[in-house]
């Protein structure tokens, strides 16, 4: 198996051997391995895109779900994120000082999402999360912070704990968790905890869990009991923010609106960016010489002026395009994926919500309704392996079992992709 792929790549077959020569493991985030290592190849090294598609570094050509960590609902090279950046290139790379973009940037954010009554700029989601609990921790003076099994928030250590089953491993600091979807497991957690927590950090669609919308009264549920605790609720929209709509999904999708929200990816196109904001009397913490306050955010590269007008491109972009048909045409795929796995009757299935499109292939059935815990347990992770690794033989480029719709996505490319599935899930089911 894969010998077409390993043929068609020895560029990058040597450049993968180099690369664990100075990468643990070979690379700079544990998931751009994207399992082909585990099934006795390597991931191809890229080397340009444009609108769907991506190239490697040997010519071959891909569709594109994974879309740079889902950061590109634009697609690839969109000219008036590139012609952006170059025109500010021509002044300088950085200064490490206030730019008129960050100003203008952060007003249309405001405009599109009005409850972030005051915002920072970091450069990762990682920071963004870990910057937005440090405040909810100054903000009500307790320590712990929760969050939902199978949510990844970066790799801090306020979050980077819980995300795949069996969740054993221990948070560095002051964390709990529970299980997305089900009520009685947040119950439990506060009932433990609810005196000491100082925030519950969520996703609305679950992300890395199964990009798992969240039951009606699931996050009224979890506003009216932080709100009722003097718990921070935070919305991790870092995959959801500027996805499912022009705004946030929390808010403008499932109608609740959180005291905290953090950003990123979309929102800057796929130049680096993380942002978070709200309420103004939490924000004020980050205020320098703010009363009860501490150093809160920053960062060399904060409000870098190259990500700033990348951000203005995009709002100017999605402002005008039409969520509605991308959500609608993503739930279509979705259905016919469920239905080339119940005609090979095989053990697989997409979930997801809107635009968002996760495959599982699983060890065994699971029931509704669907939690993290319930899809992390029963992921068969070797047939999900080789199942991506066929795909993308097959020319189709992506992770989480496939990833997320774009404005750029054609209906040949929908087709392209669902023939790819529709080969490779026998190939699968004999392994």
């Amino acid at each position: 198996m894969l010998d077409k792929f390993k043929d068609s790549t020895p560029r990058s077959r040597e450049l993968f051997e180099r690369a664990k020569r100075v990468f643990p493991g070979g690379v700079n985030h544990n998931i751009r391995t994207f399992g082909l290592d585990r099934v006795g190849a390597y991931p191809p090294f890229m080397a340009a895109g444009d609108g769907a598609y991506i190239w490697d570094v040997d010519g071959n050509k891909y569709v594109d779900w994974w879309m740079t960590h889902f950061s590109m609902i634009l697609g690839h090279r969109r000219p008036g994120i590139i012609n952006g950046i170059r025109e500010a290139l021509n002044n300088g790379v950085h200064f490490g000082a206030l730019n008129e973009a960050q100003v203008v940037f952060a007003e249309m954010l405001q405009k599109a999402i009005p409850f972030l009554e005051k915002m920072r700029f970091c450069t990762t989601g990682s920071e963004a999360t870990m910057y937005s609990t440090r405040l909810a921790r100054l903000f009500t003076g307790r320590r712990l912070i929760a969050k939902a099994r199978g949510g990844w928030h970066g790799g801090n250590d306020a979050l980077g704990y819980h995300v795949r089953h069996p969740y054993n491993d221990e948070p560095f600091y002051g964390g709990v968790s529970f299980d997305y979807n089900d009520r009685d497991s947040v119950d439990e957690v506060l009932r433990k905890h609810g005196n000491d927590l100082a925030a519950i950090v969520i996703e609305p669609v679950l992300g890395a869990g199964g990009g798992l919308p969240p039951e009606p009264e699931f996050l009224p549920y979890l506003r009216e009991e932080t709100e009722s605790r003097g718990i921070v609720l935070i919305f991790d929209e870092i995959i959801t923010g500027f996805r499912l709509c022009y705004g946030s999904a929390g808010k403008d999708v499932f109608g609740v609106q959180p005291d905290l929200i953090t950003l990123g990816k979309i929102a800057a196109g796929g130049m680096p960016l993380g942002a978070y904001g709200g309420r103004e009397d939490i924000m004020e913490l980050a205020r320098p010489g703010a009363e009860g306050g501490r150093w809160v955010g920053g960062g060399t590269f904060s409000s870098h002026p190259l990500t700033m007008v990348a951000g203005i491109a995009v709002m100017d972009a999605l402002r005008d395009l039409r969520y509605s048909g991308l959500n609608q045409t993503g739930e279509s795929v979705r259905n016919k994926i469920n239905e080339i796995f119940q005609s090979a009757d095989a053990p697989a299935m997409a979930t997801g919500t809107g635009s968002i499109i996760f495959i599982t292939w699983l060890k065994h059935e699971v029931t509704e309704p669907l939690t993290s815990s319930k899809i992390s347990e029963a992921t068969d992770h070797n047939k999900l392996d080789l199942f991506q690794a066929l795909l993308m033989e097959h020319g189709v480029f992506g992770y989480h079992g496939l990833g997320a719709l774009s404005f750029a996505h054609s209906n040949d490319d929908i087709e392209t992709t669902l023939q790819a599935i529709t080969e490779v899930t026998p190939l699968v089911m004999q392994h």
